[in-house]
């Protein structure tokens, strides 16, 4: 009997421990009267504690890539002041803690801080998550409102950059 117990224990130990970011994407939309603007990065990175529910992420602002270099650069220069607010990142705890078990597909809630141009909000991102053998794969997505972190468009570019902008981000959470 004892074997048994510690069998079906196998499951929620695999994922009762620190799991770090591979394999990830974060990529941004922003929907205007005049153009669309959209942009990836690969450079995700981050861990996710599942035993205490505590994850934190991070980003370098200029690895985003756009379809244009002229975007690129204003993106970094004008916007984002890519060198002085270098990061973005999301810090928290994942507020529905249960034991994952491997071959499930999961809604998990997170409540933290996203900063994002030197300015932390307190925020709420729902997350999927699909869960087997040896890894965690997760999708997100959630809209951030430029005014919130005190991002600034001029008015000769109004119609071309939108005040609330899609972020959509996937990977996978491996053991290292």
């Amino acid at each position: 009997m004892r074997y048994l117990f510690i069998f079906l224990l196998i499951p929620v130990i695999s994922f009762s421990q620190k799991l770090f970011i591979e394999n990830a994407n974060v990529s941004f939309f922003s929907e205007a009267p005049i153009e669309d603007i959209t942009a990836v990065s690969s450079q995700l990175d981050g861990v996710v504690d599942f035993e205490t529910g505590e994850f934190f992420f991070r980003i370098p602002i200029n690895t985003f890539i756009f379809p244009s270099s002229l975007m690129q650069k204003h993106f970094n220069e004008k916007y984002m002041e890519s060198e002085k607010y270098s990061v973005s990142s999301f810090k928290g705890m994942i507020t529905n803690l249960f034991p994952y078990t491997k071959d499930t597909v999961v809604t998990i809630f997170t409540n933290g801080l996203l900063n994002i141009h030197g300015i932390e909000k307190e925020v709420s991102i729902e997350t999927e998550l699909r869960i087997s053998d040896d890894k965690v794969v997760f999708l997100s997505e959630f809209e951030v409102f430029l005014k919130d972190y005190n991002i600034k468009i001029p008015k000769i570019v109004r119609y071309n950059i939108a005040d609330t902008i899609l972020v959509n981000v996937s990977g996978q959470l491996i053991n290292r």
